[in-house]
Order: C-alpha cells, then structure tokens, then sequence
C-alpha cells in the first residue's frame, strides 16, 4: 500500500513540473526575419522558452535545436485577455522589422521585450 501511494505521489508531482515546464515554452512561426538586440532571426520555425524572475524574464529563441538568441523581456498587463499568439514588430525604414513583444493566446500579458529602440 505504502508503494502503490509513493508511487501515485512522485507520478503526481513528476505532472505538475511538467506542466510549469510546459508553460514556459512555446512554438511559433515567424514569416519574415526580424532583428532582437542586434541579433536576425530569420523567417522560420522557433523554441521559445522563458524563465520568469517576476516581472522580467530571459527569453531563449531555440531553431532547429540551435540557440539564435538570448534576450531579456519583460512581463506586462494587458486589459484584454489575447486570443490568439501573436508577434509584434516595428517595420522600420530600411524594411528590417524589430521584434517588440509576443502575446500569447488565453494570456491577459505579453512578454515585451527591453533595450529595443
């Protein structure tokens, strides 16, 4: 019986780490190359993943199993709550775009990100 409850106990909290771990990665599309921090991205499939320090967070772009870029970000409330995941960019004068923020679908936040100009 102790092992049947030890083993219904690690299998519950093996589900919620995996759940948080969950939350904090995403996949997304990007249909044109944009720049972060002075790094391109180009157009393609990326990992998003971050680690929260409450508000701010460091923001890893993963594509094709190779980190492009690590940049700092931070949390901000929104009054509505976002209906689908979105990227967010400048179209700047010269035709690059500048990523600004990513809102992310069921979230009333979007992980804006810091030093852009």
């Amino acid at each position: 019986m102790k092992t049947k409850i030890l083993g219904l106990l690690i299998l519950i909290i093996f589900a919620v780490n995996l759940s948080m771990w969950a939350n904090n990665q995403k996949t997304f599309p990007f249909r044109t190359e944009v720049t972060l921090n002075g790094n391109k991205l180009p157009a393609g499939f990326y990992e998003i993943s971050w680690v929260s320090h409450s508000p701010e967070a460091t923001v890893t772009f993963v594509r094709a199993g190779q980190v492009m870029v690590t940049a700092m970000g931070k949390w901000v409330d929104r009054d509505t709550k976002y209906t689908t995941d979105a990227l967010v960019y400048s179209n700047n004068a010269d035709g690059s775009h500048t990523l600004l923020e990513i809102r992310f679908a069921g979230r009333k936040q979007a992980l804006v990100f810091t030093g852009v100009s």
